[in-house]
């Protein structure tokens, strides 16, 4: 539909990177003058932890008041993330064939690795467990892995990367306060994020396969539709689940089951623009980092969504049924751009849960957001493992048919593995 069309090609960006201590350099080798895939002579080094923009940004609220109650530190304190290092040296020191850890670079000869922290949210719900509902905390936190490459015509350069997003849910207490619980929690939930990390690490920085240095994809537009965004209104949802969280939501998704790496997501001009991470360990470089344009592009919208609550006075609960349908554009550059998208698809699912009957209690939005995330999540696993796999029950069950799809599955594989390759 033409009110659904994204906006401008998302331009080449720098991404600004001011790490903390001095690395002498040693002997350059232009990329440029290199073959399209780039085959290091060893693991990449590990350059540490950072936040992808202004640690006074609002994204942040939770880890800046984490780290002044816990460590009496300010997030632009180059030891904030002092509590992070140590564990993340300890599980990726025990990752030897995929990250090395030194006290200075050979630039041209040796390849970096960061992990820059993109969004964190938190809400408090009543949620069904064993049969019961429970008070629980969940804990929204999405991150990027970059693997940066360097050369003297280009600076930095993010070579391959890999966004996740992690779902952390606690239980007990009441719903007060729940900004205090989730940074009573944040200790064990960046414990979890470095697992995670660890876990994407050893899935996509295969880097004795060499990496591909022309060729990347990218989400580059994430919206709410004007039909969705009014009904999310309604729920007073709309500063919940927004463009932002839809974005690093489907980016990482896209990453996860279409197994391919995926540029830092970029919803638009201002977004880009503050992707500035300062990594906080060991090795620094004064340089700035080069995202690279994607020729493999997605875009997805948040078409409609739907809640519906029926009682059941014979049972005593109340059903609440809830929609999400999602649009996502694939763009293949040289196949015909905008203009002509791969693969332009609606997808769906409805899940329901149970209340008891009448209940306001249990009947909250932020319960909404945890189970219309969950949709949006199951709709895009069903949605882009069927893709990838031609699976005619996967893709049923996101309601979308496979002899729709068919004849654009050769080029999306054909393109995913190209960004493998």
């Amino acid at each position: 539909m033409a009110a659904e069309r994204m906006g401008p090609p998302v331009r080449r960006r720098r991404l600004l990177a001011s790490l903390v201590t001095w690395v002498a350099a040693g002997p350059l080798q232009a990329l440029a003058q290199q073959a399209a895939r780039l085959r290091p002579k060893a693991a990449p080094v590990w350059t540490g932890f950072g936040l992808n923009g202004s640690p006074g940004q609002a994204r942040y609220d939770l880890t800046r008041e984490f780290v002044r109650r816990n460590h009496n530190l300010n997030l632009s304190d180059a030891q904030a993330f002092a509590f992070l290092r140590e564990p993340l040296r300890r599980r990726l020191s025990a990752l030897p064939e995929l990250v090395r850890f030194k006290d200075s670079v050979e630039f041209g000869e040796d390849l970096l690795l960061g992990f820059a922290h993109d969004f964190e949210a938190a809400v408090g719900a009543r949620l069904e467990r064993d049969g019961v509902s429970a008070n629980t905390l969940v804990v929204f936190m999405s991150g990027v892995g970059m693997v940066l490459s360097y050369s003297r015509s280009t600076g930095w350069r993010v070579l391959s990367s890999f966004p996740f997003m992690l779902r952390v849910e606690r239980l007990g207490g009441d719903l007060k306060d729940v900004p205090g619980k989730a940074v009573a929690q944040l200790g064990e939930a960046y414990n979890s994020y470095g697992a995670a990390f660890a876990h994407f690490l050893k899935r996509f920085n295969k880097w004795e396969q060499g990496f591909s240095s022309n060729y990347f994809a990218r989400l580059t537009k994430a919206a709410i539709h004007k039909d969705a965004a009014d009904k999310l209104a309604a729920m007073k949802l709309q500063r919940l689940l927004n463009e932002e969280m839809l974005g690093f939501a489907a980016s990482a998704a896209l990453c996860d089951h279409l197994d391919i790496p995926l540029l830092p997501y970029q919803e638009n001009d201002a977004l880009a623009k503050r992707y500035a991470v300062k990594f906080s360990d060991d090795l620094a470089a004064q340089q700035q980092v080069e995202i690279p344009d994607a020729d493999f592009k997605f875009e997805l919208v948040l078409r409609d969504i739907d809640k519906q609550r029926i009682d059941s006075s014979q049972r005593g609960v109340t059903v609440v049924r809830r929609s999400v349908v999602l649009r996502l554009v694939v763009i293949d550059e040289f196949g015909g751009g905008r203009d002509k998208p791969l693969l332009n698809v609606l997808a769906a699912s409805t899940g329901e849960d149970r209340i008891p009957l009448g209940s306001t209690e249990d009947d909250t939005p932020e319960r909404d957001l945890v189970f219309l995330d969950r949709l949006i999540s199951r709709t895009l696993s069903n949605l882009l493992t069927g893709l990838a796999k031609r699976d005619e029950r996967l893709l049923a069950a996101a309601e979308v048919k496979l002899s729709a799809v068919a004849p654009a599955l050769p080029r999306l594989a054909e393109l995913c593995a190209k960004t493998r390759a």
